[in-house]
């Protein structure tokens, strides 16, 4: 999942609450020490590989270095804490920095964090630690009170150790990035600030057609079923009830060249009418989440009345291409299924969004 950056609204994290940074930077330099200052910091905690310099090397970038020039400028204590396994290096950076370095039991557990507010007689909420990792240099800020700071991985290898902390980061970022506070104002001047994914209409388009798949297993498998499946008197329902309809109603149905393929608009209209209402159940409580039941009943009917002109559409669509396309009958009932769900699928998802559940009059 590609880091992204921004404030995070740590009431809305549950469970996860410890896992959660203050916010998120892409490196270092870009943080604000102004902001820090004014928000009455005075201790900044260093993680070390990834964060200040990659790993396994020891030459810092120019920016890096400005960064801890500037902050000592202003008057902030700066020290490292270090889960290496290699004291001579860290020791080497730390000297390089000018900064004492810490070392105790490994992150997240909270020692070094202590040490380091013993020795500068800073409390908590005086200090805050940046770091590259959410499973130690995050947790372990949280678990000692300390506000943290995120900064995404420098690109190069890293610790295997540290590779399997990355693959349970992946699933605990994934959903604290729901938390991530998109700024307002950058919003209201320009919705398309938010990620592509999570902007309302992509979200209801992707969930739609989640439901538009499950609708679709459903319509396919009972027109199916009716089409090539279902028999009576050792003859398929489709060829007996089709010639009854050519005999009795020959205008209405000339279109058909074949006994089942002028019972396919009936297979439509059941198959259809089922999936549709599992379309409306699911849509309606998942897609749009409507919550209230107030008007439930006229928006199934919305929803049916936007259903039938796009059965209508779906029946006109599969069974003039079920006609035309050649080879196989089960061949012809797929890709004519296929090509019309495609088609009264976006009919669908304008005519529920805008006319059944009216989404575009909410706030």
């Amino acid at each position: 999942m590609r880091f992204r950056p921004g404030r995070f609204d740590r009431e809305k994290t549950g469970m996860l609450r410890r896992f959660c940074p203050a916010h998120a930077v892409a490196s270092l330099p870009e943080i604000s020490l102004d902001d820090l200052k004014a928000e009455d910091k005075s201790l900044i905690l260093l993680d070390v590989d990834h964060t200040l310099v990659k790993w396994k090397q020891e030459e810092f970038s120019p920016e890096v270095l400005a960064w801890i020039a500037k902050a000592k400028e202003m008057g902030f204590h700066l020290c490292i804490l270090s889960n290496t396994r290699h004291p001579e290096r860290l020791q080497r950076l730390a000297t390089q920095l000018g900064i004492e370095a810490f070392r105790g039991r490994f992150k997240p557990s909270t020692h070094m964090y202590e040490m380091a507010l013993e020795k500068y007689g800073r409390r908590p909420q005086e200090a805050v630690m940046i770091g590259d990792q959410i499973m130690t240099d995050v947790l372990g800020a949280n678990r000692s009170g300390i506000d943290a700071i995120w900064v995404q991985k420098m690109e190069g290898p890293e610790f295997i150790g540290t590779k399997f902390n990355r693959m349970m980061e992946l699933l605990v970022t994934s959903l604290l990035y729901r938390s991530l506070v998109t700024p307002v104002d950058a919003i209201d001047a320009n919705p398309g600030n938010l990620p592509f994914f999570e902007r309302a209409i992509v979200k209801q388009i992707l969930k739609f057609g989640f439901v538009g798949g499950i609708s679709f297993v459903i319509d396919f498998t009972i027109r199916y079923l009716l089409v090539r499946k279902i028999s009576f008197g050792g003859e398929k329902l489709s060829n007996t009830a089709g010639r009854w309809l050519l005999d009795h109603f020959p205008t209405i149905f000339k279109f058909a060249t074949r006994p089942d393929a002028a019972f396919m608009p009936i297979a439509v209209f059941i198959a259809a009418s089922v999936a549709m209402f599992n379309s409306f159940l699911l849509n309606r409580s998942f897609t749009f989440k409507v919550k209230s039941d107030e008007g439930k009943g006229q928006q199934l009917a919305k929803v049916y009345i936007v259903g039938y002109i796009g059965m209508g559409l779906n029946i006109l669509i599969s069974s003039g291409l079920y006609n035309i396309i050649p080879g196989h009958p089960d061949r012809s009932i797929a890709v004519s299924a296929v090509c019309a769900a495609v088609i009264v699928a976006a009919w669908n998802f304008v005519g529920q969004r805008y006319f059944a559940f009216q989404v575009h009059k909410e706030g």
